[in-house]
Formats: structure tokens, C-alpha cells, sequence
């Protein structure tokens, strides 16, 4: 009779310690489906933004331009200059560029949501501003860190590929 008691109180402490253990599993699974579902969502934002938002259609083609340096440091220039409304409107769409590329490299050096692969079809926007070595400068003064070191971060990986 011992034995019997012995085998139900046994039996009993492995049914709760599964119930248990699977209520963990649900539950890190149910996690595991919203972080999916919030990367999907950021990143169909994010492409959405970059392909269908005029304002950075018109900061990339001016960024593609050729001799666009000149017109970069005098848009990009610290000290407060006077800037024509065509001008204010350059620098919005190039700081609204820059923008959304920040929130992509947040994501993947700070808050690690997405990870480089994941990126990688944006690369071609951050390999874009590292032509530019006068944004460099302006992106430390402007508060955009994690975006040109994510940029630069692509661009030491891209030498060590070759």
C-alpha cells in the first residue's frame, strides 16, 4: 500500500511540474509570436516609409547628385546661416532620411530587435550616406551617433568580405 501512495504522490508532483512546464512554454512561444509580429510590423513600416515617402525620394536624390558636397556642408553647416525655403525644405527631407535610417540602426545596435541579416535590404541607403564624409561630422552634432556608426559598422564589414 506504501508503494501505491509512493507511486500517485510521484505521479501527482510530475503532472503539476508538466502543467507548469508547458504553461512556460506557451508562454515563451506567445512572446516569441509578438516579437515576430512587431519586427514584421517595423520593418514593412520602415520599407513603406522608404519607398513611398516623397520627402526621402528627394533627400536619396539629392544625395546621388553629383557634386553634392558643397551643397551638403552649406545645408548641414552648424552655424546658423540663412537658408532659402527650397534649402529649409532639403535639409527636412535629408534629417527625415536620416531619421528613419536611425530607427533602423536603434533597432539593431540598441534594442537588438533585428539583427544585421534582417537589415540588409536597407544597406543600400546606409552605404548611400558613407559617401559623404561631411555627414559624419554633422550626424555626431545632430544627435544621429547610432545611425553613422551602424553605417561605418556596414562599411568595415563590406572591406572584410572583399
Amino acid at each position: 500500500m506504501r508503494r501505491l501512495i509512493d507511486f500517485w504522490g510521484i505521479f501527482s508532483i510530475v503532472v503539476v511540474l508538466g502543467g507548469a512546464l508547458a504553461a512556460l512554454l506557451r508562454e515563451l512561444n506567445r512572446r516569441r509570436r509578438l516579437v515576430l509580429r512587431d519586427k514584421q510590423t517595423f520593418l514593412s513600416e520602415i520599407q513603406r516609409e522608404l519607398e513611398q515617402n516623397p520627402a526621402i525620394y528627394r533627400a536619396v536624390a539629392l544625395l546621388k547628385a553629383a557634386e553634392v558636397d558643397q551643397q551638403l556642408q552649406l545645408l548641414l553647416a552648424p552655424e546658423s546661416k540663412l537658408l532659402s525655403k527650397v534649402e529649409q525644405e532639403l535639409k527636412k527631407d535629408l534629417d527625415t532620411l536620416f531619421m528613419t535610417l536611425n530607427r533602423i540602426a536603434q533597432a539593431v545596435s540598441i534594442t537588438k530587435i533585428l539583427s544585421r541579416e534582417e537589415t540588409e535590404v536597407f544597406s543600400w541607403y546606409f552605404r548611400l550616406i558613407q559617401h559623404h564624409p561631411i555627414l559624419g561630422q554633422y550626424f555626431y552634432e545632430s544627435g544621429f551617433l547610432d545611425l553613422w556608426d551602424f553605417a561605418q559598422s556596414l562599411a568595415c564589414k563590406d572591406e572584410v568580405e572583399i
